[in-house]
């Protein structure tokens, strides 16, 4: 089973929508074999952002792309992408997109998630600690071949950037269903611990010149 292409990939995230491009990107839920070792951390936003995933999982280091619309990172498992045994996780795929620094952003709720999705049928909406979570019936099949229509995306706020968490996995797979859900909260975990904190400046005021 072959995986998808970042060309035209959308994250809509209260509102803002950012398109991750570039050359295609094709992993399989079974292994490729492709990379020598496995890569487990990549920084985004000149460092402010960074991507590490749950146990098991790599970066694919073809799919990473910094833009001015945003930054794309694409995981999977790291058997997958080096051929070499690892955990036994599930096979899966998971795609982190951060956009620009907004010193006024907030935190998305599962309902601005939910509402940036429509009109996708949503499954079920958690509002956890610092990351909001949706189960989305239908669409993440598209462009994967053998995908489950079911997958889940959720959105976090890191240092001043929105940051857009998806999760796919085979048709019939445990993580495109309930399993899913524990999964992209060890993936927004990984990347909050994995991240720094640091102040976000605060917004300009129209009218006062910077000293």
């Amino acid at each position: 089973m072959r995986l998808l292409s970042a060309n035209g990939l959308t994250v809509m995230l209260a509102g803002c929508v950012a398109v991750a491009e570039g050359p295609t990107a094709e992993i399989g839920f079974l292994g490729d074999g492709r990379a020598a070792a496995p890569v487990r951390e990549v920084s985004l936003q000149g460092g402010q952002v960074i991507v590490a995933g749950p146990p098991g999982y790599c970066i694919d280091t073809r799919s990473v792309r910094r833009g001015r619309g945003g930054h794309f990172v694409l995981l999977a498992s790291c058997q997958n992408l080096t051929g070499q045994s690892d955990l036994g996780v599930e096979p899966a795929v998971m795609t982190v997109l951060s956009l620009p620094l907004d010193t006024r952003a907030e935190q998305p709720s599962a309902d601005d998630l939910a509402a940036s999705l429509a009109p996708a049928r949503v499954l079920e909406k958690i509002d956890g600690d610092g990351v909001s979570i949706v189960h989305v019936a239908g669409g993440g099949a598209a462009g994967i071949q053998g995908g489950d229509p079911r997958y889940w995306r959720a959105a976090m706020l890191i240092n001043g950037h929105i940051t857009g968490l998806a999760l796919y996995g085979a048709k019939g797979s445990p993580v495109a269903g309930k399993a899913g859900r524990r999964l992209i909260m060890d993936l927004a975990e990984a990347l909050r611990e994995a991240s720094p904190v640091l102040p976000v400046p605060a917004p300009a005021i129209a009218g006062v010149a910077s000293q």
